[in-house]
């Protein structure tokens, strides 16, 4: 089994993976809230904790280990997506990549473990969605959580966007907006637009959901960035 990081295939950069990966379950995070008069403290869920887990690779390549090691290190210092190509349409986002240091044994045998630390979801590759001067749409999310898309909007003047009957107000746009719910940003290009939105960053929850538009809108693109649960 090969993984694939950055759209590359490992396997064909001179290094493989020992074994089947070993993925966890995303752990929940828990707030405690300790309440006077009351026996045992109330919990509230918060959300996922990251994901950790680690890889043990095989350097196919061995003329020159220390190279080769120069090479890996450099590839995991801007590792942002693995996958595993027995299933190459679903990834994970990486935080951090760390190399085991232990060098020595390394450069005798050529093996070596990285530790990735991920959003705690596995993401399915999925193309951009796009409608021409749209009003009403369905969007069905089949997956096992919400997701949080990136809605890119090419209209003029004042825009009224509802996402199951949650509003989104955006003034005053001249060509085009992208609302990032991922990154809770509102933009276009270089330009931050946080100031012309109103209302929460849209969701698409689990099952169908409805789309509405109000006001001069010529396209909508949307990436719906789908996630599951680990």
């Amino acid at each position: 089994m090969g993984v694939i990081i950055n759209n590359q295939n490992t396997k064909n950069l001179g290094f493989a993976l020992v074994g089947r990966p070993s993925i966890p379950s995303s752990d929940k995070k828990y707030e405690t809230i300790e309440v006077e008069g009351r026996d045992g403290a109330l919990t509230k869920f918060i959300g996922y904790q990251d994901l950790k887990f680690t890889l043990k690779f095989n350097i196919l390549f061995q003329n020159d280990i220390k190279q080769k090691l120069r090479e890996i290190k450099g590839l995991l210092s801007v590792t942002r997506t693995l996958a595993f190509d027995d299933s190459p349409n679903f990834f994970y986002k990486v935080k951090r990549a760390q190399i085991s240091d232990v060098e020595t044994i390394i450069k005798s045998s050529g093996v070596f473990s990285v530790e990735f630390i991920c959003d705690p979801f596995e993401f399915e590759s999925s193309s951009v969605l796009e409608y021409i001067k749209p009003s009403n749409l369905i969007i069905r999310n089949n997956t096992s959580y919400f997701s949080q898309p990136i809605i890119k909007i090419h209209g003029q003047d004042n825009i009224k966007l509802f996402v199951n009957d949650e509003l989104v107000e955006i003034k005053q746009i001249n060509e085009c907006i992208v609302i990032d719910s991922e990154m809770q940003e509102a933009y276009y290009s270089d330009n931050n637009m946080n100031h012309q939105m109103l209302g929460d960053f849209p969701v698409f929850e689990i099952g169908e959901n409805k789309i509405r538009t109000e006001g001069n809108i010529d396209k909508i693109e949307i990436l719906p960035q789908w996630r599951w649960l680990t």
